[in-house]
This record gives C-alpha cells, sequence and structure tokens, in this order.
C-alpha cells in the first residue's frame, strides 16, 4: 500500500507543474530576442505560472502572440483549459511603457492569472552611442522592425550629466528617431517590461 501510495505521489509531482503554463510567444514583425524576454517576463511576474513544458500537465495554458504594425504593440493570449480553448484577450499598445502598463492589469480580465509582483517604477536616461551627428531636441526610440520602445522625449547632448543610465550602442539617429539593432532594443524591451521609465536621452558621438 505504501509503494503504490509514493508511485502515486511521484506520478503528480510529475505530471502537474504550475496551474499555468506559458508558452513561447509567437512573434510577427518584431525581433527573435522579444520571445524570452516576454515570456520570461510574464513567468516572474505572475503567480503559479511557469514555462510551458510538453511533459506536465496544467489546468491552464497560456499561447501569446506578440506583434507590431505601424510601430504599435499588438498582443493577444490564447487561453486553453484542459487543452480546449476557451477565450481570447487581446490589447493594443502603442510603446513598450504601454505595453508594460497594460500587462498588469491582465489579472483583472483573467481571474487565474494573479500577479505576483509589481515593479516599482523607476526613472532613467538612456544614453546612446552614435556617429549620427545631428539630432532633433526630442527623439523616440525604435527596433529594426520600427515598434517603439520608447515615444518622444528630451534630448541632449552628453556633457558628464551625472544621471541614473544605461547605455546602448551602434545606434542611428534618423531625424527624430533612434534605431537600435536587435541585441539593444532587446535590452531597453527588457529594461521597460521591467517597470523603467526613461525620462530622456543623452547622446554620445563616437569617431
Amino acid at each position: 500500500m505504501i509503494y503504490i501510495f509514493a508511485g502515486l505521489l511521484s506520478f503528480f509531482i510529475f505530471s502537474f507543474g504550475a496551474e499555468v503554463g506559458i508558452k513561447k510567444p509567437l512573434l510577427r514583425n518584431l525581433p527573435k530576442e522579444y520571445r524570452n524576454i516576454f515570456q520570461t517576463f510574464i513567468v516572474e511576474h505572475f503567480d503559479n505560472t511557469e514555462k510551458f513544458n510538453k511533459k506536465k500537465r496544467y489546468s491552464y495554458v497560456i499561447k501569446p502572440y506578440l506583434s507590431s504594425v505601424a510601430g504599435n504593440y499588438n498582443v493577444c493570449f490564447d487561453i486553453f483549459k484542459d487543452k480546449k480553448p476557451v477565450r481570447v484577450l487581446c490589447f493594443s499598445a502603442e510603446d513598450a511603457q504601454e505595453l508594460s502598463d497594460k500587462i498588469f492589469k491582465i489579472s483583472e480580465k483573467v481571474d487565474f492569472l494573479k500577479l505576483k509582483n509589481i515593479p516599482v517604477k523607476k526613472d532613467i536616461f538612456l544614453k546612446v552611442l552614435t556617429r549620427s551627428k545631428r539630432f532633433e531636441k526630442k527623439l523616440k526610440v525604435t527596433s529594426p522592425n520600427g515598434d517603439v520602445l520608447i515615444g518622444y522625449i528630451p534630448a541632449q547632448k552628453f556633457k558628464g550629466q551625472s544621471f541614473k543610465h544605461i547605455t546602448v550602442g551602434n545606434a542611428i539617429i534618423n531625424i527624430d528617431t533612434v534605431l537600435l539593432n536587435n541585441a539593444e532594443a532587446s535590452k531597453v524591451f527588457d529594461y521597460v517590461l521591467s517597470g523603467y521609465r526613461f525620462k530622456g536621452i543623452l547622446i554620445i558621438k563616437t569617431y
């Protein structure tokens, strides 16, 4: 009897993970690096979720879709219960900051997704290394795919200002837009989702 009980216990331990399994997002017109960032972000901030494992059983499975159209983000969550589709939740955001804000309101619409923690919003500057010589007084920041990571914020030359910041390199400034490569765009995407709010851009011209 003891062996039967132990066997059943092992079955449940290995067959059931968290209540909600989060699949890797399907991306359209976005850097592929966003995929793991977005999946990890959801798992870290919502209770009883984990990255989907096909060997485990879940009460719910969510497959996210994340795309960019004309710079905006479009998000859909396909929700499955007992492997059957039960709901699709969709919304859009003008930039990554709004995307972050809206994701934290999902629990108001999906009762089994409970917030584990909400990042404290922290102000920060973006230091940009670029060969571009000219730029506008306000700039937006995008990936090569055109999704808006940061909406228009003040920009100025770096003159030793002591602001808390992160640095991105190999940037191209085209009139009013800072264009980042995939790696640097992913860094900014991760920071914005995690609660950082960029207050300004500091430009360092490289040669």
